[in-house]
């Protein structure tokens, strides 16, 4: 190993070592989530994220996972299309200078952005890492848009391809107090590490900052914040998390938790008072956020 290889494995290290303090879960079954919908719009078949437009009233977008061509679809909270009227071949708003290479997720600004995270890294070999940054379309007169800006990453702490251990996954981006956020999915351990977007080139790769990690108890599949970046919620395929904070020091303040069981959720998102999520089956459910049970740190 080489001395700058080194420097970045000891950084690594004490990163991942800020958040250790155990969380005291109390026992509660899993609430067995049921859908109160499905999408009625067969050219969804692999929905991976859910997303609460800023920009449009009762809007709300999907994507498909990796697979499809570069289209995102916008619905309604029940998963009813939102489209053209005058297209009768309509198949989701299409992105023609876009190339759908493991899309996982999807986040808003406040800034009437989307940010699409090309950031599915399974195999932990990845070096074309990005987000697609694009104005948010009108989707009642939309049939096709542009991204406006590719912004590639890499995490500073990878310094093998594929990496050991296979931690550099990522299914979740956040926008929060005027930055953009990556929840990692580990497939080593039940960690995830936050980082954040402290540069947005087009030009050249951008290191995403490490800030924190933390236990949560399986592989981070979503997330979300509110408009004011105070609440985060994160979703697992069998829990679901709220962070509470007056900054980004999410692992270190207010923590609400609620375990769940249902088929293979990929999209978490704040509606109000109520989590919209939704699985890969096509299936949309809502989650009361005074549901959730407040849990603390051990002592």
């Amino acid at each position: 190993m080489n001395y700058r290889s080194l420097f970045l494995t000891i950084i690594f290290i004490i990163g991942c070592s800020l958040s250790q303090a155990a969380i005291s879960l109390p026992a509660q079954d899993a609430v067995i989530l049921t859908p109160v919908s499905t999408f009625d719009f067969d050219q969804i078949n692999e929905s991976s994220t859910l997303v609460k437009s800023r920009t449009w009233k009762d809007v709300f977008w999907t994507l498909n996972d990796s697979g499809d061509w570069a289209r995102i679809f916008p619905i309604t909270a029940t998963g009813a299309i939102i489209r053209p009227e005058w297209n009768s071949n309509y198949q989701g708003v299409q992105i023609p200078n876009a190339v759908n290479i493991d899309w996982e997720e999807m986040a808003v600004d406040n800034h009437g952005n989307l940010i699409i995270g090309a950031c599915g890294n399974n195999g932990n070999s990845r070096k074309d890492l990005a987000l697609y940054i694009l104005p948010e379309p009108m989707p009642q007169l939309t049939e096709t848009t542009r991204v406006s800006q590719v912004i590639p990453f890499y995490y500073p702490q990878q310094t093998s391809f594929p990496a050991v251990p296979n931690n550099f996954d990522c299914e979740a981006v956040f926008c929060a107090f005027d930055h953009i956020y990556l929840l990692t999915k580990h497939r080593a351990d039940t960690r995830t590490c936050l980082y954040r977007f402290d540069s947005l080139h087009p030009d050249k790769p951008n290191p995403v900052t490490l800030l924190d990690t933390f236990d949560i108890g399986g592989m981070v599949t979503a997330a979300d914040a509110t408009p004011d970046g105070t609440k985060l919620t994160v979703l697992t395929y069998n829990n679901i998390w709220v962070f509470q904070s007056e900054t980004d020091d999410y692992f270190h303040g207010r923590m609400f938790w609620l375990p769940i069981s249902a088929k293979q959720c990929e999209g978490i998102c704040f509606d109000g008072n109520i989590l919209r999520i939704t699985n890969e089956q096509m299936e949309l459910f809502e989650v009361p956020l005074d549901q959730l049970i407040e849990v603390t740190p051990k002592r």
